[in-house]
């Protein structure tokens, strides 16, 4: 039986991708899964060229992933990526990322990708590329839970507005992946500045769970949510959406889980603040 398609990427983490503590920004993990994911199908024979000549795209719907340890400026990574499945227009493609120095894994995630039909704008079947990748079920999310928290006692949430920007935008002309994550976190460590200061940047971001949703487009101003679902040792859980201020469309959401200290929950429902 032929084996499933694994590719093999070695990364080295450069001094644009880190912030000022030398540890790896959340966009650079998000950007990070979506250039292993394009070098691993040109590895397999499917380069970009390659949808673009049959007018079709692989579009993430989901990222997730779980932090094991910090990634740091100069460290020397290596990636492992595989399809745990593709059953019509969905595909399952797995992460696993290890420091080269000790084989220490430090990250593991899934992308669920959607095959679309740019003419007709829906998804299309996987077809002949299923047989190239040989999808293997092996994911490290088969059995995975994500730890429990205690709910939020207090309502905490807080809502951010902000233009589309170009720089947000990539080579589909919507705002790329990466990008939600960072509106994310940007808008969370503004709402923490306040009452934590300087602390604000020890809640360290742990793991992701991104639904995308409808594509934003430049001109667009886009609204984004966050509420506290709770906390658990050494952790807190917050939701997030992001849509545009105007129109129905589907919106973005996540589940994001921080580092935490109980104190900074004290400090954020203090009524004094």
């Amino acid at each position: 039986m032929p084996e499933t398609l694994i590719t093999e990427l070695e990364l080295t983490v450069r001094s644009y991708e880190v912030d000022a503590s030398l540890e790896l920004k959340p966009l650079t993990y998000m950007n990070w899964l979506q250039e292993i994911a394009w070098e691993a199908a040109a590895a397999g024979g499917v380069p970009p060229q390659w949808f673009l000549a049959r007018n079709v795209a692989p579009v993430f719907s989901v990222s997730r992933f779980e932090k094991e340890h910090p990634i740091r400026y100069g460290d020397r990574i290596i990636a492992r990526t595989w399809f745990s499945s593709m059953e019509g227009s969905l595909a399952h493609r797995e992460f696993e990322l290890r420091r080269a120095k000790d084989g220490k894994p430090v990250l593991r995630g899934r992308t669920d990708i959607i095959l679309v039909d740019m003419g007709t704008r829906s998804p299309t079947p996987w077809g002949e590329l299923a047989e190239r990748f040989k999808p293997n079920g092996e994911s490290f999310y088969t059995h995975h839970q994500p730890v429990a928290v205690t709910p939020a006692a207090e309502p905490l949430s807080f809502q951010v507005k902000r233009p589309v920007q170009p720089d947000d935008i990539d080579m589909a002309r919507h705002v790329n992946n990466g990008f939600y994550l960072r509106w994310m976190t940007d808008a969370l460590s503004s709402f923490l500045q306040p009452a934590l200061g300087a602390k604000a940047e020890e809640a360290r971001l742990l793991s992701v769970h991104l639904k995308f949703g409808s594509p934003i487009s430049l001109g667009q101003e886009v609204l984004i949510s966050g509420q506290h679902l709770g906390v658990g040792e050494g952790i807190s859980r917050w939701s997030f959406q992001v849509a545009p201020v105007s129109g129905s469309r589907r919106p973005a959401s996540a589940e994001l889980t921080f580092r935490w200290s109980p104190e900074w929950t004290s400090a954020l429902t203090d009524p004094a603040r």
